[in-house]
């Protein structure tokens, strides 16, 4: 029974898993994430999110920057941060159409001034990949000639991702040129959920669980450049670039499941010696280029262009899903109006900061020559403190991903983010002892 049980596994597990999303249906998160490692996550600065930018040239000395390392030398003050989305997906395939929700966690920072404005240390937690979906499948199985086939009904969950443990330093060598440099800690930690119904008695449910993890060390690089007086005295031009290098992350795969033995569920080991137990994750070089102009300390506009080469990456354990992988690039534009800035007495309106952009972004995935393309428009509001530093920034998206070709599947994405940003005045003398 045991044989038999461990046939249908290997038998079912790769077609369900990795079958192409023409003949599967989306119940909960997004089919795409389905795809190896899962979907990116995009990692932007608290207060860029309005923006939709990874705020990679753009410096704010109240708030921590997640996108540079190099921003990290010339802040003055210690920061800290923490943010939370909640995504609402619309999905449809031209047959059928599902909705749901999604609620993460986005990222954690603290930077702290080891030598003011010249040498900073930031410690974080960032996802790098997301993985949550729900997947039905009704399909058929001929077990015997000249019997009629066995239908089976399939259901494949998954949760997890790709995280990172992140600590650098970023070191400021004049008033417009700095460097940074930062070490993570990959680790990888992929769940899936099977579940194989069949119509027919002599056939029983097979039930079990999938989990992949691992880890890899990574290394990421930040410059960041800034000419004041270009066109006025009052304005200045900023640009900024990171670049993280590929990362290996050797993985091993269990499958789980509980069993009645002796009268007692107890969880046992199904994996077959004879499968591909263990492998390796690769995940692609990145680079991030950013150009930002302040034409005054009340406005800035911004502009982003970043690429990821998920086209080298490798998922060793389903090599054929490495076919999908492209590489991925992503163009975007925003601006900010800072109002609270202005001297003397403002108005209540004047108390916020307003962000809005819009971005554009070519997709990881490629099925039948069908980008996953994915076009969204941001807002934001940010909402200052009147007697510290702190800040509150709420940001909002609204957008689309994937298409109806070939039966894919079309998103409407509502977003929502709220980021928790806190900053000390630190090393400035009390006019009061």
């Amino acid at each position: 029974m045991r044989r038999i049980l461990i046939t249908l596994l290997l038998l079912f597990a790769p077609y369900a898993i990795y079958g192409q999303l023409l003949d599967t249906k989306a119940r909960f998160g997004s089919p795409y994430s389905s795809i190896a490692f899962g979907e990116p996550a995009d990692l932007l600065s608290p207060h860029t999110i309005g923006m939709g930018l990874s705020g990679v040239s753009v410096y704010d000395a109240y708030t921590t920057n997640n996108a540079n390392p190099a921003l990290w030398g010339v802040s003055a003050y210690s920061q800290g941060s923490i943010a939370f989305g909640m995504k609402n997906f619309d999905a449809t395939d031209g047959l059928a159409n599902s909705t749901y929700n999604q609620f993460a966690f986005d990222q954690f920072q603290l930077v702290l001034p080891v030598v003011r404005s010249r040498l900073g240390l930031s410690v974080g937690f960032h996802p790098v990949t997301r993985s949550s979906y729900e997947l039905t499948e009704l399909g058929s199985i001929q077990t015997e000639p000249n019997r009629d086939p066995i239908e089976f009904f399939n259901r494949i969950s998954g949760t997890g991702g790709i995280n990172k443990i992140e600590m650098g330093l970023g070191y400021r060598f004049s008033t417009s040129f700095a460097v940074g440099y930062a070490t993570s800690i990959y680790i990888s930690s992929l769940n899936r959920e099977h579940n194989t119904n069949f119509a027919s008695a002599s056939f029983s449910s097979i039930t079990y669980d999938e989990n992949i993890s691992g880890y890899a060390f990574g290394h990421r690089f930040g410059f960041f450049g800034r000419q004041d007086g270009l066109l006025r005295s009052a304005d200045d031009l900023a640009f900024g670039a990171s670049l993280t290098l590929p990362v290996n992350i050797e993985v091993e795969r269990g499958l789980t499941s509980f069993r009645d033995i002796g009268g007692q569920l107890r969880r046992v080991d199904l994996t077959p010696e004879s499968s591909i137990n263990s492998g390796n994750f690769k995940l692609p070089l990145e680079f991030n280029l950013g150009l930002t102009y302040n034409p005054s300390r009340l406005l800035r506009f911004s502009v982003e262009y970043s690429e990821q080469l998920w086209g080298e990456a490798e998922y060793s354990l389903n090599p054929s899903q490495e076919q999908y992988l492209v590489n991925r690039s992503k163009i975007g534009i925003g601006t900010q109006f800072l109002p609270y800035l202005r001297d003397g007495n403002i108005g209540f309106l004047s108390n916020f900061k307003y962000s809005a952009g819009v971005t554009y972004d070519t997709g990881n995935l490629k099925f039948d020559n069908n980008n996953i393309e994915t076009l969204m428009f941001h807002t934001g509001l940010g909402i200052l403190s009147q007697s510290t530093a702190s800040s509150v920034d709420l940001s909002f998206q609204f957008g689309f991903r994937g298409t109806q070709n070939q039966n894919l599947v079309q998103e409407t994405i509502w977003g929502f983010k709220l980021s928790l940003n806190l900053a000390e005045i630190m090393f400035i003398q009390p006019r009061f002892q």
